[in-house]
């Protein structure tokens, strides 16, 4: 979780943890654009992507600042505080500067930031930067400033130092957040009053248009300037005049001939957005969410056409919902010129909405288009240590239904546990005594062919056997048995002893994926098969007797437990939701980013919340499918240089062949549809700290419940460095 990131990165830095860590949201603004400025009404609310500052007071005048996502420091003397060139600096020095302005008693301070606001998106994610930072000041220096002060002190930071003059809303949303409310701000007297935002089958979705905007570098200042003349033409007739908030329409159209053609249309846009941000609040309030919809439109055209701040890729994101029966109400977001679209849309067509949304978007403009579902939250607050960063908690697994333990805190103890030499032996291309290379002589006393790609045969030895009587045996209630049909075969991958996975060409390990797809449309056509289980055991530690790279297949008469208990959890959530369970469940850990080792156009690739093993990943094609055969082709290209990404992944991770078992869980074979079924692919791998290293599931793991230390989120995130 981002909390426990900036937290290490503060301690590697300056070798003490912070004094405090704040969670500084960004905002969404349900409607009221550019009237803050103007003395208008707003409707913003804090939202669950934010900002996270470590911070601590200095005994001197140094401010020491670093940016953790990108990698940059700064580094300011409070009494001498000047604009930093990069940029990023100047919204957090503008802070100090204001404290030192208002009269206040600061010293300097050590802060690392780090967050999953998209920059550029319209979110203010500066805004958060500096009402987080001053809302740590506060605490730390004791200043007794209450929320509202804080918010004009960001906003005159952002005015005087940045260089930008904005309203007072993202500050005061950011700051002022209320768990699932928006808060309806009077931009004059600062008096709010909270709005429930009651969506009982509604998500709002934003979709980011990419289009990059600099507020500063904007037209931002001259549509404030535009609005400002506005002002000053109306003063000159009514004296008591003191911003377009007090101006009415009648006041405006009795005046359209006297202005000239561009100020008359800013001074519009304002006077009707302050009447739509009133009716928008009632409409909420009464749950007229239609109206509520009806009015994002129209404050959309507006931006379009009157305060002509949109941009060709913004109208056409908006135009592309008005005839989805499913999106109530769309509109441009945040200061113009690109950002986000704002979409009210229900619950049951949120994965229809951002497929729909993104194929057009890439086929008109070719272009991706991320989308995020945000949920309304508090606003700035400290997060509490002994979070589950840091403390031992549980973890629910909702494709099992079972619980993990985690002990985070466990991960600083000293190891002294079993330490193994790393294997230095080098494997040939060709071993004459390994009975799975080519032209060998097997187990049983058949030679192999002298294949040359991939090779299939029935395991000489295997777990499960297709001629077995039907027997069932029943004692009582305590003692039952019944026969198991089935079938095992071995898949080679290469003729090549030397080869794995990892180093093998990307053609073969698509052969590879186009055999396993074969293998089970053959095998799920037998009458008697139920589940087909592919799986690959990789290393001499998870009991793979060869180092011929191979996997298996495993056809059987019944359903094991283990899928059988994904089969019912996922059953139940498809039943409740309509969409399958880690079709959500990715779209979560794609917008947190928090657990994501690597995507492709296909797959996504994370640690589990849930993981028990330490680098446990799993890969999730972002398309829903209950089976590896309804792949396109694409997908298979796709879902080859996933698995092979992740393995080459896994041996830079210790600098060896990393041992793992990986395996492919997918629907039962039935002859039942199953559109709750998403299938996806699991790796269990043993090693801990080093390639000598190993986690034993003993004691606890085997008698009560399975047991980890590094979070999953460390996990994945030592994981991404080695993914390039």
């Amino acid at each position: 979780m981002y909390p426990d990131k900036i937290t290490d990165s503060f301690q590697r830095i300056f070798h003490v943890a912070p004094a405090l860590v704040i969670c500084a949201p960004g905002r969404i603004n349900l409607i009221g654009e550019h009237t803050d400025y103007n003395n208008g009404f707003v409707l913003p609310a804090a939202i669950d992507k934010a900002i996270w500052l470590a911070v601590s007071p200095r005994s001197d005048d140094r401010i020491e600042l670093f940016a953790d996502d990108i990698n940059d420091a700064c580094s300011a003397d409070l009494q001498h505080l000047v604009r930093s060139d990069k940029g990023w600096p100047n919204y957090l020095l503008g802070t100090f500067d204001e404290l030192r302005k208002a009269g206040h008693t600061i010293h300097g301070a050590n802060v690392v930031l780090g967050g999953n606001i998209p920059a550029g998106a319209g979110l203010s994610s500066s805004a958060a930067m500096a009402s987080g930072l001053l809302f740590a000041l506060n605490e730390l220096y004791d200043l007794g400033l209450s929320g509202a002060g804080l918010a004009q002190l960001a906003q005159r930071s952002e005015n005087n130092f940045v260089g930008m003059n904005c309203g007072i809303m993202d500050m005061y949303a950011s700051l002022m957040g209320q768990k699932g409310h928006a808060l309806l701000l009077d931009c004059r007297d600062l008096t709010t009053r909270y709005i429930s935002v009651d969506l009982p089958d509604y998500t709002f979705i934003l979709c980011n248009s990419g289009v990059k905007h600099a507020l500063v570098d904007s037209e931002y200042n001259t549509r404030r300037r535009e609005c400002e003349a506005g002002v000053q033409h109306f003063q000159s007739i009514y004296p008591d005049i003191h911003s377009l908030r007090d101006v009415t329409e009648e006041m405006l159209l009795a005046e359209k001939k006297n202005l000239p053609d561009l100020i008359f249309r800013r001074c519009q846009f304002i006077i009707t957005e302050k009447t739509r941000v009133l009716r928008a609040a009632e409409a909420l309030e009464q749950g007229e969410l239609t109206a509520f919809g009806a009015l994002l439109y129209a404050t959309h055209d507006g931006l379009q056409h009157q305060f002509e701040i949109s941009c060709p890729e913004i109208d056409f994101l908006v135009d592309e919902t008005r005839d989805l029966p499913y999106v109530l109400g769309a509109r441009m977001m945040g200061g113009g010129f690109g950002g986000c679209t704002l979409n009210l849309v229900h619950n049951d067509f949120v994965q229809t909405f951002e497929a729909h949304m993104q194929a057009a978007y890439q086929q008109h403009w070719q272009h991706e288009l991320p989308c995020y579902e945000v949920t309304i939250t508090d606003g700035v607050r400290i997060v509490p240590a002994g979070d589950f960063n840091t403390a031992p908690h549980r973890r629910f697994n909702p494709l099992t239904g079972e619980w993990v333990l985690v002990s985070p805190h466990r991960a600083q103890r000293p190891w002294q546990g079993q330490v193994e030499k790393t294997p230095t032996n080098l494997l040939p291309a060709f071993d004459p005594g390994c009975y799975l290379c080519p032209g060998n002589m097997r187990a049983n006393g058949e030679q192999n062919p002298d294949y040359s790609d991939v090779f299939v045969f029935t395991n000489d030895f295997a777990a499960l056997l297709p001629d077995v009587p039907t027997v069932h045996f029943q004692e009582g209630d305590l003692f039952r048995a019944e026969s198991e049909r089935g079938i095992c075969r071995v898949v080679c991958f290469s003729p090549r002893h030397d080869l794995t996975i990892p180093t093998m060409e990307p053609a073969a390990v698509r052969r590879v994926v186009d055999t396993w797809c074969t293998e089970y449309a053959e095998l799920s056509r037998l009458p008697y098969v139920r589940h087909i289980q592919i799986f690959e055991n990789k290393g001499a530690i998870m009991g793979c007797s060869n180092p011929h790279s191979h996997g298996q297949i495993w056809a059987q008469e019944t359903v094991p437990g283990e899928v059988v208990r994904k089969q019912a959890n996922q059953a139940r959530y498809f039943q409740q939701h309509q969409r399958t369970l880690l079709s959500d469940y990715l779209a979560r850990e794609l917008d947190k980013q928090e657990r994501v080792v690597f995507e492709n156009q296909h797959f996504v690739c994370v640690v589990p919340f849930w993981a028990v093993w330490p680098f446990e990943t799993m890969l999730l094609p972002k398309r829903a499918m209950a089976t590896i055969t309804a792949m396109t082709d694409a997908e298979r290209d796709f879902f080859a240089a996933a698995y092979q990404q992740l393995t080459i992944c896994y041996d830079r991770l210790f600098e060896t062949s990393f041992p793992y078992s990986a395996g492919i869980h997918q629907a039962p074979v039935d002859g039942v549809a199953h559109p709750e079924w998403h299938w996806h692919t699991v790796f269990y791998p043993p090693l801990l700290r080093s390639a000598t290293v190993k986690k034993f599931m003993v004691g606890y793991e085997m008698l009560a419940s399975p047991q980890r230390d590094i979070t999953a989120e460390k996990a994945a995130a030592v994981l991404k460095e080695f993914t390039t």
